[in-house]
Parts: structure tokens; sequence; C-alpha cells
């Protein structure tokens, strides 16, 4: 499992915003690395490598045999609330889930930031894909991490990634 956190100084949202944004095709509401093509992909990847003040990190969980989703991704979402604190991060968008993922993922969450000083603690919420353009940006940095060192090269070095043991 991969989940992704891209960091971005407050100074430069807007314009990281913009430039992903400016990925959309005609009708698209949201762009989603899957369902491009090749060309496309590396148009992504290479309009996230060239943003002003983004870096990511990538969280990799390798599963053992009988856990759960649910119980995987609460392991990497405490791993992804520590890295998030560490960072001086004061808002955290995630991608919205399920009504029942969003609970788990705000407990998660919660369960991480348990005697961390509240004055460090980000704000947080679940935004649909659409509303928030640089998920497009997490995203496309996962799908290249998972698609491997080809893919991921085109990043440059803006992107780390974390392994978690169980």
């Amino acid at each position: 499992m991969l989940f992704g956190v891209v960091l971005i100084g407050t100074g430069d949202l807007a314009a990281a915003r913009a430039r992903m944004v400016g990925l959309l095709l005609p009708g698209q509401r949201r762009v989603h690395t899957s369902d491009e093509s090749s060309r496309r992909r590396k148009l992504m990847l290479d309009t996230v490598a060239g943003t002003k003040g983004i870096w990511a990190i990538v969280v990799r969980y390798r599963r053992p045999a009988g856990m759960g989703r649910p119980a995987a991704r609460h392991l990497i979402l405490q791993a992804a609330t520590g890295l998030v604190v560490g960072s001086g991060v004061t808002a955290w968008a995630l991608d919205n889930q399920d009504p029942a993922q969003v609970q788990r993922d705000r407990t998660s969450i919660a369960h991480a930031l348990v005697g961390v000083d509240h004055r460090l603690h980000p704000t947080y919420d679940h935004r649909p894909a659409y509303a928030e353009p640089l998920l497009w940006a997490a995203d496309a940095v996962c799908w290249a991490v998972g698609a491997g060192e080809d893919w991921q090269r085109r990043l440059g070095g803006l992107v780390t990634v974390r392994d978690i043991a169980p």
C-alpha cells in the first residue's frame, strides 16, 4: 500500500494549484494518473516535478497475508501523521473516502496525535479530489513510486519513500 503526502509552503499553494488545474482536459473535473495515457502521465509527473516549493513523501507498507486494508491504512496514516507533524504542516487535505473510512481515518490521525503538543496539530479534512488539485499531485507521486524507478525518476529528488514495518 502507498500513501502520498505532498508538502508545499503556503506562499506557493496558489501557483501549485493553478499548475495542476492546467492539466485538466475539456470535460475533466479531476486528474487521476491511472486513467491517463503514458504521454499524459509523463506530463503530469513533469508538472509536479516542476512545481515550485513542492516535495513529497510516500509511505509504503507491504501488508502481511491476512491483514485487511483498514488495518494497514491505520498504520500508514499513523506514520503519515507523524511525518506531517514533523514537517510543521498546519493544514492537511486527504482524499475523500466513504463515510466509514473517513471516520476510521479521523480515529487513526487522532490516535497518532495523542501526546503531541496541541499547538502542533494540523487541521485536516477529507476533500473530493475535484476540489483540491494538489491531491492529484499526491496521486501522481504514489502512482510513479508504484510503477517503478523509471517513472519515479521523472520526479527527480522531490520524493522520499518511507517504508514502515508491521
